[in-house]
């Protein structure tokens, strides 16, 4: 037992380091306390203003008032923004999430991550679906999204392009290495899955619109385990206040903006008390901020499952924790008639990546294509995300072209082909 709980104790010691960067009380401290080995230096004095013009010195007062007016405003702006974010739990979207009004409206330069196996031939399908919309974007294709063969990490030309351009487009990649390497980069918190049913496509769960919302570097996902003794493994699920909160406040503020009506949080806190306990409770505290303007409910983890399944026309803002939220996402993407059709995106407050989480051999471009509507979107091009969504379900509906997961014999450049025909229609 006593070597059980050093190995304890020194896991916990390595996770409260790397989770330090949450809270930043232990750093100003260390700042506040002087260094008695650095003595403070003495402040040369400054001449004396006699020697100068009376003018120049006039001037510079004039100059050195209008300076610190300045800063006194900026400092007033962004702190009113930061505290009334905190406080109040909205108006803080654009600094801290780089959400809808991050972006300029004429942003047109997107990073495309061509991926791995089918990837770039999907990837291909998207430009030419936007070259016959004529969207007004600007291309940086990657074709090497990692280092190399033997490095997985994220090769450094697409961190700086996507650093560059704050927005990005990408097909699949199988790597959790690569996937986590990016999370940690751009410190992508949260993940957005928009599943909607999709007219013409096979699928007994009727009309349904629903969002999922969930963590993606906390909770299950959290990365930290070990070997306790041969025989005995041990993974620690990681909830913390900031994170929990950062989660809740991008929920609701991201709901009321898309004219949400009800969030449902997904959760096991009968079980877990202190993990899931925290994250309801951020998610319950944010709730009673927006009562006025939405419904907040929570359920446990199996009656959401339950209801999305018999009752998925009831279902809206579906959010979690990391792992209970990539359940839902899938189970909502199967709903939608096809494997790995239901687009979304990472949240970074440095930049967004949008994509469908498919697997590197569905040579289904429905995904990637109704990925890229959303990243239209969220540049504020609505009118060719508009004639793009409208042309790829004009071909589920009114056309019996399919791709051979969907049961169908048409090839990607056949379905392409579909709805660039439906582009000039609209």
């Amino acid at each position: 037992m006593n070597l059980v709980r050093r190995l304890r104790v020194s896991q916990l010691g390595s996770w409260i380091t790397t989770f330090r960067p949450y809270s930043g009380k232990d750093k100003d401290k260390d700042k506040s306390k002087p260094d008695p080995k650095n003595k403070p230096k003495t402040v040369p004095k400054t001449e004396p203003k006699k020697d100068l013009p009376k003018a120049q010195v006039k001037t510079q007062d004039k100059d050195k008032a209008k300076g610190k007016a300045n800063d006194k405003g900026n400092n007033k702006g962004n702190n009113k923004g930061t505290d009334k974010g905190k406080d109040k739990g909205q108006g803080k979207g654009e600094d801290e999430f780089g959400e809808a009004d991050g972006f300029p409206k004429d942003t047109n330069k997107v990073t495309l991550i061509n991926g791995e196996g089918v990837g770039p031939e999907l990837m291909s399908a998207v430009q030419e679906v936007f070259k016959a919309a004529k969207a007004p974007i600007e291309w940086e294709v990657h074709d090497d999204f990692q280092v190399s063969p033997d490095n997985e990490d994220v090769s450094p030309a697409v961190l700086e392009s996507l650093r560059k351009n704050r927005v990005g487009l990408k097909g699949p990649v199988e790597s959790r290495h690569w996937q986590r390497h990016i999370r940690k980069q751009f410190n992508q918190f949260a993940y957005v899955s928009a599943c909607k049913s999709i007219e013409g496509l096979n699928s007994p769960y009727g009309e349904f619109d629903m969002l999922i919302i969930r963590d993606q570097m906390e909770g299950d996902y959290s990365g930290i385990e070990h070997r306790v003794v041969p025989g005995v493994m041990q993974t620690i699920k990681v909830c913390t206040t900031n994170g929990a909160q950062r989660l809740a406040r991008y929920v609701f503020l991201y709901a009321t903006r898309n004219n949400r009506k009800k969030i449902t949080v997904a959760h096991k806190a009968n079980i877990m008390r202190m993990t899931d306990g925290n994250f309801l409770d951020a998610m319950q505290r944010q709730g009673d901020s927006y009562k006025q303007k939405i419904k907040f409910e929570d359920r446990y983890l199996d009656t959401v499952c339950l209801n999305m399944l018999m009752k998925p026309d009831q279902a809206d803002v579906l959010t979690s924790s990391s792992m209970y939220g990539d359940v839902m996402r899938v189970i909502a993407g199967g709903m939608m008639g096809a494997v790995g059709i239901c687009p979304g995106f990472s949240v970074s407050p440095l930049g967004t990546v949008f994509d469908c989480r498919m697997k590197s051999n569905l040579a289904n471009p429905t995904g990637p294509l109704l990925a890229s509507v959303l990243m239209l979107r969220h540049i504020k091009q609505d009118k060719f995300a508009d004639r793009i969504e409208c042309a790829i379900r004009k071909v589920f509906r009114d056309t019996d072209i399919r791709t051979k997961d969907m049961g169908g014999t048409a090839t990607v450049s056949e379905f392409v082909e579909a709805v660039c025909d439906g582009l000039e229609d609209n």
